[in-house]
């Protein structure tokens, strides 16, 4: 037992998530996120047209864009730093061809628009990239459409458009788009799996690659040569940029809904991150391709929106998902300090912040340790020595109990069977072992929060379906858990 709880709690610190921030917005849907370079602002675009948020004073922003409801959806969005200006600009395409850009103003924190323009015929821009190599002045960004246009324009100090090249693909409508050692551009297309190198400077194709699997959102890492796609089928896939060659496979859950799903690097590229159709954020290791963990967003759903931006050795991550039955989506974000030795003095309080964010998350479950180690002492029923299972031990605590049959009547576990769910089903306390439970215990169990509490749970049922998975041939069931665990 005290092996296990070592385990957990190693694994725990050793790479953990905390929850920061957690928005909603009233609108139908969010197709796209982007975080700041500062790690200050969110911004999220979809059907609703663009809303800015604080990250550190979890507060909209106002923007005065009072033309965006004839701009249409927001289908992409970034930000960039032209050269010419002190501030970042946010820069988002729609899907009526509109490509705007507005910037923060500096007497009342609030953005404005700045230049707006629609490119061609008015099909919708699918993917934008921004050169931050650029120095020749304003700045360089590169567009995708639906009618398979590819173009080049530039930004200037006047905040103008300036069209550097335009030219229409085969058949490949482009998906994502790059720069690539400043005078090239890589475009990936939509579910064909094809990738066009080009020039930047006049659109020359260069070369062109077919992936082994087709392409729903590409992320490229250019100091690596690496590029990370989501194959629209098992999870994501690692590439070589220059060869085209697979790498590995980063397994999900098989997707239920074939849309395509954002993925990101993260950490210095150390992890690859991506949505899901389940309600999770998967986090795996770029090397190993262990998936180390597993962010909650919410019971079920898509979350194909995300955004990871690193700043000063802190990654911060942000996902959206809609909110079943209610025209609103959830946007929640999440930061981890994994390099403190580029972490700047004017950020130590955020350090600290997170540590006692994370402190006040596994307090509950330190609790239940300590509260399970004394019922086995004094033998009122919550952990057996015959039966030393961390599934079942947890389960016959009140609040887990009542949660989980909770969650399973909700239909949480919809199309995901486990054995396990029949122990959570049967492990309720009855009115005698709760009353049971001495005073100040009980009253420490009630005040716990309750949306720690349910996700506390959730992860539990995580550890249980990856139980069922593991212990049919294992006969030591806490060996076979302690070798692989759901970090909490």
């Amino acid at each position: 037992m005290l092996l296990l709880i070592k385990s957990l709690l190693s694994n725990f610190f050793r790479h953990s998530y905390a929850k920061t921030a957690s928005f909603t917005a009233q609108v139908g849907a969010i197709y796209t996120l982007a975080i700041s370079q500062d790690g200050q602002i969110l911004a999220s675009g979809g059907s609703g047209g663009v809303k800015l948020w604080n990250l550190r004073t979890r507060k909209e922003i106002g923007y005065s864009g009072t033309n965006q409801d004839l701009y249409g959806t927001v289908s992409c969005a970034m930000w960039i730093k032209p050269s010419h200006r002190a501030t970042n600009v946010l820069c988002y395409g729609t899907g009526l061809g509109y490509l705007i850009f507005i910037q923060q103003n500096a007497r009342n924190a609030n953005f404005q628009e700045i230049c707006a323009q629609r490119l061609r015929d008015g099909r919708e821009i699918t993917c934008l990239a921004w050169d931050p190599s650029w120095s020749d002045g304003g700045a360089r960004i590169a567009v995708g459409m639906r009618d398979s246009i590819v173009q080049v324009l530039l930004l200037d100090s006047h905040s103008k458009l300036q069209s550097v090249f335009a030219g229409r693909l085969n058949k490949t409508v482009p998906k994502s788009i790059a720069f690539v050692d400043h005078d090239e551009i890589y475009v990936f297309g939509l579910f064909d799996g094809n990738v066009i190198r080009m020039k930047a400077a006049d659109g020359t194709i260069l070369r062109e690659h077919h992936c082994s699997s087709v392409i729903g959102y590409a992320a490229v890492n250019t100091r690596k040569r690496l590029v990370v796609i989501d194959n629209a089928a098992n999870g994501f896939t690692l590439y070589r940029l220059d060869r085209l060659d697979a790498i590995r496979t980063y397994l999900t859950a098989p997707p239920t809904v074939p849309v395509p799903k954002q993925v990101a690097f993260g950490e210095d590229a150390r992890l690859i991150i991506g949505g899901s159709d389940n309600g999770r954020v998967y986090l795996f290791n770029r090397k190993s391709g262990e998936l180390l963990e597993m962010l909650y967003h919410s019971n079920t759903g898509l979350v194909q929106a995300v955004a990871v931006r690193d700043v000063d050795g802190r990654c911060i991550i942000a996902s959206a998902s809609p909110t079943a039955g209610r025209q609103c989506v959830s946007i929640k974000v999440w930061a981890r300090n994994y390099d403190l030795q580029k972490t700047k003095p004017g950020q130590q309080l955020s350090v600290l912040s997170g540590l006692w964010a994370t402190i006040q998350f596994i307090a509950p479950f330190l609790f239940f340790v300590v509260l399970g180690l004394f019922s086995f002492g004094v033998g009122f029923g919550v952990a057996r020595s015959d039966n030393l299972n961390i599934v079942d031990w947890a389960t016959n605590i009140p609040q887990i109990s009542r949660l989980c049959a909770m969650l399973q009547e909700r239909g949480a576990l919809a199309g995901h069977p486990f054995r396990a769910a029949d122990i959570v089903k049967t492990r309720i306390p009855d009115s005698e072992q709760v009353n049971n439970i001495p005073g100040p215990i009980a009253e420490t169990l009630d005040s716990l929060n309750a949306l720690t509490m349910e996700e506390l749970a959730h992860r539990f049922m995580d550890l249980a379906r990856m139980a069922d998975n593991r212990v049919m041939d294992e006969p030591d069931n806490v060996k076979a858990l302690s070798d692989k665990v759901i970090y909490l």
